[in-house]
């Protein structure tokens, strides 16, 4: 029986669907069908009652939910005062970011955290991950930090939002393209603001960035954060850096949050007028070492955000 297992264990007893426990713990729901499977095989014993409808515990299975519940609360415990000991001893700082193009943000903070003199042995750890799976691993101690856009779901007494900025969305697309031809001369000569509409793009092929593991809810639920012109041959991609680079080749025009975007020679960024916004910052421990890294760095992210609107 192994961590995986367990985790697995007691959010499938949480949520009673395979599904919500797959989104839950970042895995595919036939990698969670497997993980209790071969925990049910290894016991010798079924957990649950499954049905074409439903999820229910089965009388071994709820007694053995608190102790399953005292495994993972005993483990990751012992993980997080063994990764304090070695924090201490190499000053690990544990980062979650969502996307690529939050790297160079994230690079300009670490260096100003090393330039400050007190730094020099500074040790990140970074993992790239959907928003929700970071904030998990943040409430087990699993990062010190998480960067992104504030999630309405997470809720965590324990855990802090910092808000950093109010972010919106902007048009990205190549200075080839026709969108961009009215703007060319604009940005020349610097006499006028370079906006657009939804009514001026509509008519436009748009690339779409969208994590695979929200096509479902895009497609599905309708969930849509913009407007897409589905008459088109729009492109989906995962990330920002291929939007940018898909854009960069000419393809169509992407929207991408301010805080993702990398300046490129080959394209222009045009202000979206309808733009929907949403606060962007850091996550941490409400119990903050005033001494630590994590403090240091929200220090250094907070006086890099201090002259642009909050």
């Amino acid at each position: 029986m192994n961590i995986n297992q367990l985790e697995c264990f007691v959010s499938l007893a949480s949520t009673l669907n395979f599904m919500q426990t797959a989104e839950e713990l970042g895995l595919t729901q036939p990698a969670v069908s497997k993980q209790i499977k071969s925990m049910e095989e290894e016991l010798g014993a079924s957990l649950f009652n499954r049905t074409s409808r439903s999820v229910a515990l089965t009388p071994i299975g709820q007694q053995f939910l608190p102790e399953a519940r005292d495994i993972l609360k005993i483990f990751y415990h012992s993980k997080d005062w063994i990764s304090s000991y070695y924090t201490a001893e190499r000053n690990a700082l544990k980062i979650g970011y969502s996307d690529p193009s939050q790297m160079p943000l994230i690079s300009k903070i670490l260096k100003l955290l090393v330039e400050d003199g007190s730094n020099e042995k500074l040790n990140p750890e970074l993992i790239c991950d959907q928003t929700d799976a970071n904030l998990s691993r943040l409430s087990k101690h699993q990062l010190d930090i998480v960067i992104g856009i504030r999630d309405s779901k997470f809720d965590d007494s324990s855990i802090v939002f910092k808000k950093l900025a109010d972010n919106g969305f902007m048009c990205v697309v190549a200075k080839s393209h026709e969108i961009a031809k009215p703007f060319i001369e604009d940005i020349e000569t610097k006499n006028r603001t370079r906006e657009i509409s939804t009514e001026e793009l509509w008519n436009y092929r748009q690339i779409l960035n969208i994590p695979p593991y929200l096509l479902k809810s895009f497609y599905s639920r309708g969930y849509r954060i913009l407007p897409v012109n589905d008459e088109l041959d729009n492109i989906i991609c995962s990330n920002t850096h291929e939007a940018l680079g898909l854009a960069c080749a000419g393809l169509g025009y992407t929207m991408i949050p301010e805080h993702h975007f990398v300046n490129h020679d080959e394209l222009i960024v045009l202000n979206w007028k309808e733009s929907p916004h949403a606060a962007f910052g850091i996550y941490y421990h409400s119990n903050l070492d005033k001494h630590s890294g994590v403090e240091k760095f929200i220090k250094v992210c907070k006086k890099l955000y201090a002259k642009k609107p909050m």
